[in-house]
């Protein structure tokens, strides 16, 4: 990325493909906000509707979300390779563990992390699909990557270079956190030149979104918070905000 412009923001929404509440909520946080990249996560239930919907907005830049834990009650969801070929990334049921810790206690096997991953951007081309860049979903690379057994993001770094990708934890790039609109000038005004980044998990408010449970949340607790991001995304006051400091929005691969 260059250093053209003072500051420059990469926005991210996490999660397409989970939920048809994340679907929507992405796709029009692209279309009437300031939503530029998206990670999609493969295994998921509603990626094939979401590949469908990204093929009509060629401009929103596209991501690899690994995919390595299941951390909803439902849906649940397992490897995109066959079950026999990863044994030790899954449960008894076939799905993926719940969090990365549960993971990482139950003694994964990095030759089948990196045969799933493989497999996601397979599935990914399958679909259609162009990708820009490769992060990770709960941070199941950078979590380990402190241990000599389990170094997922070096193995990424490696699928990475292969499929002349982006990885998103090569970037470093600080994190762009703000709590209400009312604070986001002066939040603004503080930043020092450079390139950030602002994750954010955007989902409508809707029946499915405020049944999910799971991941120490309650029913009704994800929907909000997840909605939140969404209306962040689309209000005006915070493009109108960006636009009068100056502030460009940039895709991964810029």
């Amino acid at each position: 990325m260059s250093e053209h412009a003072s500051i420059r923001l990469v926005i991210r929404g996490d999660d397409l493909g989970t939920f048809q509440a994340s679907n929507e909520a992405i796709f029009a946080a692209f279309t009437n906000g300031v939503l530029r990249n998206t990670s999609l996560m493969m295994p998921a239930p509603y990626v094939e509707q979401a590949a469908q919907q990204a093929k009509l907005h060629p401009e929103l830049c596209l991501g690899l979300h690994v995919t390595l834990t299941s951390e909803w009650d439902q849906p649940r969801w397992g490897p995109v390779s066959p079950v026999e070929s990863v044994p030790s990334l899954v449960d008894e049921q076939g799905y993926f563990f719940r969090t990365p810790m549960d993971l990482f206690q139950h003694g994964f096997k990095m030759e089948e992390v990196v045969r799933e991953v493989r497999a996601q951007l397979e599935l990914s081309r399958k679909l259609g699909l162009q990708l820009r860049y490769i992060d990770e979903h709960m941070g199941v690379g950078w979590i380990f990557q402190q241990t000599k057994e389990y170094r997922i993001t070096d193995a990424l770094r490696v699928l990475a270079q292969e499929e002349k990708l982006v990885l998103d934890s090569d970037l470093h790039l600080p994190g762009f956190y703000y709590s209400t609109v009312e604070d986001l000038p002066g939040y603004l005004q503080s930043l020092s030149a450079g390139t950030y980044l602002w994750v954010t998990h955007p989902m409508v408010d809707n029946e499915e979104a405020r049944q999910i449970t799971g991941d120490g949340l309650r029913a009704g607790e994800v929907a909000r918070q997840r909605f939140w991001d969404y209306q962040a995304l689309c209000d005006p006051r915070v493009a109108q905000l960006l636009r009068e400091h100056e502030v460009v929005l940039v895709h991964y691969n810029d």
